[in-house]
């Protein structure tokens, strides 16, 4: 809601149904700190400043307020998805093309912004995330629903590029975004009496966050799939079911002609 006065109602209201109250950030960073102050759940998206100091740090770390930077479409530069267009072959990624339409994936990634590293204001988003985390501030990935999950772990990447460790960054990911939804008595951590919901991965995150992709199996539910492919492996073998869009040509037309689905293209 736009106005002050309209949002305390809405927080009135919640507290008085024990309800969580996660607004939109609002990109202005005075309407930022009243959200901070009147006791929201949390701020969604980056505060549009490229620095804090002393009273924004004494304030919000005062509170339980939670702040998810969502770094991906962060204020103050270009957007961090596009960092990873510029640097990354993001339409030759193997898991994206076999999970997501071509016609979906190559209208975004293939024609990409080419910007000096300064014109991106990501990394000072996450340098500012960072300071509040080690004031105590919980942080959270929130991935805005860009490029279909390797958004969330760009968060990541992007976090410790403003200065978080590995392990910070994936701590952010797991049991404090779920204590931020109210949801770390189920999800978050693998403790006993949790929701068997995990990934098995092939290298160590914690040597390098951007080994956070290789991830050979999840687990949801206790049912164990195969990453590349979502095969069910246990306790049953089921092969996954085919996706709605599967056959379809790079631009949605029926099949095109091509030695692949990488090099086919349709031109209409």
């Amino acid at each position: 809601q736009p106005r002050r006065d309209q949002r305390q109602q809405i927080l009135k209201a919640a507290r008085e149904l024990g309800m969580l109250v996660v607004p939109e950030g609002g990109s202005l960073f005075e309407h930022n700190m009243t959200m901070v102050v009147d006791g929201h759940t949390g701020v969604e998206h980056s505060i549009p400043v490229p620095h804090i100091y002393a009273d924004v740090e004494q304030l919000w770390s005062g509170t339980k307020v939670g702040y998810t930077p969502t770094l991906i479409v962060g204020y103050g530069g270009i957007f961090g998805e596009d960092y990873w267009y510029q640097h990354t072959d993001v339409w030759q990624d193997e898991r994206l093309s076999h999970f997501v339409p071509r016609r979906v994936l190559d209208a975004r990634s293939r024609r990409r912004v080419m910007a000096p590293e300064e014109e991106y204001g990501h990394v000072l988003n996450a340098q500012v995330a960072k300071r509040l985390h080690d004031l105590g501030v919980e942080v959270h990935v929130g991935a805005h629903g860009q490029r279909e999950g390797l958004g969330a772990h760009w968060e990541m990447w992007m976090l410790v590029q403003g200065g978080m460790t590995p392990s910070e960054a994936l701590h952010v990911a797991t049991i404090e975004g779920a204590r931020y939804l109210g949801m770390d008595e189920y999800l978050g951590s693998i403790e006993t009496g949790k929701l068997a919901d995990l990934m098995v991965l092939e290298k160590n995150p914690l040597d390098d966050i951007r080994n956070s992709t290789a991830i050979s199996h999840v687990v949801l539910d206790g049912r164990l799939y195969d990453a590349r492919t979502l095969d069910e492996l246990a306790p049953e073998s089921k092969p996954a079911k085919p996706f709605f869009f599967d056959g379809d040509s790079p631009c949605g037309a029926g099949p095109c002609a091509g030695p692949s689905p990488m090099e086919s293209r349709c031109l209409h």
